[in-house]
């Protein structure tokens, strides 16, 4: 058994999604970006890519790293889809993100997996985002979360809330009391109403590009990119009009 255990979520629910990660960004895919940032954490000690069966689990696997595993698994909700991972690469626990963002920072990775580890019996971990942008108070895609293995082991048995088994994170936020959890605030740069964190419409893409063009890493640095945006005004004004939009539509 490893000790910690990176989980990409590549499931694949619309047309959407299958063209985000399909996107090429000099010469890989979303996918393998983000993939790639999580191998490359020094507290990460193996990472899966968990998709579905069929077609996409195809689609996923054309996307991917050749040396990082597939897992397939249909059981219809993410809580239910971690534990399944966990119980066929066992770990002690699991960092788990999205495919939204080709920018994820191994040293935030590291960072939230330290802080965990620091926190005598956590069973949580993430980052907290003031703006209101980021549901719930996470982010989409670019932020990962912490689980101990045996308690979302123990969640996956009692919870029957759908919102909770989709967004497993959100019930240790809405049972602080009941659970230990650790919440780190989020990059100061980064936890901004013009800065969006996730890839769905051409103008987002455009601006994946151009960001990428500028840092000229194959090793994303927070820092840097929240440097970088400070410098441009039309990618913030792009984003907060994408954010104001996403929020409208949450509410």
């Amino acid at each position: 058994m490893i000790k910690t255990l990176g989980i990409v979520k590549g499931t694949l629910l619309t047309d959407k999604q299958r063209r985000q990660l399909s996107r090429r960004l000099a010469g890989k895919s979303v996918l393998e970006w983000v993939v790639r940032q999580m191998t490359d954490c020094a507290r990460i000690d193996g990472v899966v890519v968990l998709t579905d069966n069929g077609k996409d689990g195809e689609l996923v696997r054309s996307l991917s790293p050749p040396d990082v595993p597939l897992h397939h698994c249909d059981l219809g909700d993410t809580l239910a889809c971690l534990v399944d991972t966990l119980d066929h690469f066992p770990a002690e626990s699991c960092v788990f993100i999205g495919a939204d963002w080709p920018f994820l920072d191994p040293i935030i990775v590291d960072q939230l997996v330290h802080a965990a580890e620091s926190e005598p019996g956590c069973d949580y971990a993430a980052y907290q985002f003031v703006n209101e942008c980021f549901s719930a108070g996470r982010p989409y895609g670019t932020f990962p979360e912490w689980y101990r293995a045996g308690t979302i082991r123990e969640v996956n048995c009692k919870s029957d809330d759908m919102i909770h088994r989709q967004l497993p994170g959100v019930f240790f936020l809405d049972n602080q009391r009941d659970f230990t959890v650790e919440l780190l605030p989020a990059p100061t740069g980064l936890d901004r109403t013009d800065v969006r964190l996730s890839v769905n419409d051409e103008d987002a893409w455009e601006n994946v590009i151009e960001i990428h063009n500028a840092l000229e890493m194959d090793v994303c640095d927070s820092a840097k990119l929240s440097e970088l945006l400070r410098h441009q005004p039309r990618i913030r004004e792009s984003m907060t009009k994408a954010n104001e939009e996403a929020l409208a539509e949450a509410r």
